[in-house]
């Protein structure tokens, strides 16, 4: 029983840890050529950061979408600018 207490206690700080999707209203703040400071003022923090492995300074990241609100949001940076922003349905 005491392995189990540790498991569960980290499946549910894990669920709280993760950041709320994004919504509508906040995403149509988004826009190309703002700063990531800017970008993290608007949406807050990603629920995760994928680096580009070619070291081109490029990130992309992520807003994932939940059954409440169902889009998953990426929001691609260069070189700590934005240069791309995409939003899909996700079931």
């Amino acid at each position: 029983m005491k392995f189990a207490l540790p498991a569960f206690a980290g499946l549910l700080l894990s669920s709280l840890l993760q950041a709320d999707p994004l919504p509508f209203e906040q995403f149509m703040h988004l826009h190309r050529d703002m700063s990531e400071a800017e970008l993290q003022q608007v949406a807050g923090k990603p629920d995760y950061v994928r680096a580009d492995p070619a070291a081109s300074g490029d990130r992309q990241l992520f807003w994932l979408g939940d059954s409440y609100l169902p889009y998953t949001t990426v929001v691609t940076l260069h070189n700590g600018v934005v240069s791309d922003i995409h939003r899909d349905k996700r079931l």
